[in-house]
């Protein structure tokens, strides 16, 4: 059942805001298990985690199909669904240095389409705290994508870009945790969570400021706890008031 904007409650807003994020971390994910994939490396079961990750987008494609239902959301849903399809069996075979640059350029492509669906959803509501939620939730996309392009990078993909992308994203992303920090609906808990989040980011820091290339594995475990950290900061700010 398909639900329009003025049904939405304010706990479904922010789990709708939630899932749009959600959505656009996964095609992130999914990028970097795709090069680990390239790699040969399987460490922590990532040999069946890209399998995983495509089957939980398509979960959350279909999540978001029922939460709204209006025309404008559905354009949006529909368009970004288009591009994914069009690259679905890549993902599903053999990972090559020929077709990763061209995923990652489609994947922005559907982070696009559903910015746009994240702006119209928070225009539908005045609620301060699907704010904070989208800086929390969208943190997590961020830190996915870092960690796409390093993995990119380590598995030998030149792209021109690089550097640019990787500075807007350190850049981005310690803005928002100040953010986050500074604001009225940040408890103490969650205080001790960003800190540790702004720890363990010290390691992304480096690596940007630094030439040489790092270990896959390390890559991969330090994005996974501050991945972790995000999702039980954003859990909070979900429950909170509500």
């Amino acid at each position: 059942m398909t639900i329009s904007f003025f049904s939405l409650n304010a706990k479904d807003f922010s789990i709708t805001v939630n899932t749009i994020n959600y959505q656009k971390v996964l095609t992130q994910e999914i990028l970097k298990q795709y090069s680990f994939k390239g790699m040969g490396n399987h460490f922590s079961n990532s040999k069946y985690k890209l399998s995983n990750k495509l089957k939980e987008y398509a979960r959350v494609s279909k999540d978001l199909s029922s939460m709204l239902g209006d025309s404008k959301s559905k354009e949006y849903i529909n368009s970004s669904n288009k591009i994914w399809l069009s690259i679905l069996d890549i993902f599903k075979a053999e990972a090559t240095k020929t077709e990763v640059l061209m995923l990652q350029k489609k994947t922005d492509k559907i982070l696009n389409e559903l910015s746009k669906l994240m702006k119209l959803v928070l225009s539908k509501n005045n609620d301060s705290r699907d704010s904070i939620i989208n800086i929390s939730s969208y943190q997590a996309v961020i830190i996915e994508r870092m960690s796409a392009l390093y993995m990119m990078k380590t598995w030998g993909i030149n792209d021109p870009k690089f550097n640019f992308k990787m500075r807007s994203s350190v850049t981005f992303f310690n803005n928002s945790l100040n953010k986050l920090i500074d604001s009225p609906k940040t408890d103490i808990e969650n205080q001790k969570y960003i800190k540790k989040i702004m720890r363990h980011f010290k390691f992304f820091e480096i690596m940007n400021a630094s030439k040489n290339k790092y270990i896959p594995t390390l890559i991969y475990s330090k994005t996974d706890k501050i991945h972790k950290n995000i999702d039980k900061m954003t859990q909070r700010y979900i429950t909170q008031g509500k």
